[in-house]
């Protein structure tokens, strides 16, 4: 992949990005580390470590025993720090570009895609164009 930001950065990216727009609510229990780790092909240590800033960031709280858990109040903080990562990303999205993504994105949970699957994939995609393949 030619994605230049670190793997545990795109894992807290986007639970915050799911925190933030509702589909992980308050209370809402995360995939143990281990798990997510193998869904995304990662080292449980990098899941661990998104998991560890999310959870100094008050998004996320964790119990031994109970899991990992979204945090009450983590949707105002999803918003702060999704402000922040837009920023450093360079400023606001195109919204010509959301529009012609929302129908393919509306398919694929459609067919029970989660947006880390979605993301994963767009991702590949992007790698293989870059490549002057797909």
């Amino acid at each position: 992949m030619n994605n230049p930001t670190p793997p545990y950065e795109q894992v807290r990216r986007e639970i915050i990005e799911q925190v933030r727009t509702g589909e992980l609510k308050p209370g809402d229990k995360l995939p143990a580390i281990r798990v997510l780790a193998g869904d995304l092909g990662l080292a449980a240590g990098t899941v661990a470590r998104a998991y560890k800033l999310l959870e100094e960031s008050q998004i996320v709280l964790t119990r031994r025993g109970a899991g990992t858990t979204v945090a009450p109040g983590a949707a105002m903080e999803a918003r702060k720090l999704a402000s922040t990562v837009q920023r450093e990303a360079g400023g606001p999205v195109d919204a010509g570009l959301v529009a012609l993504f929302a129908g393919p994105i509306a398919a694929a949970r459609a067919r029970g895609a989660r947006d880390v699957e979605i993301l994963a994939s767009v991702r590949a995609a992007l790698s293989g164009a870059s490549d002057g393949g797909a």
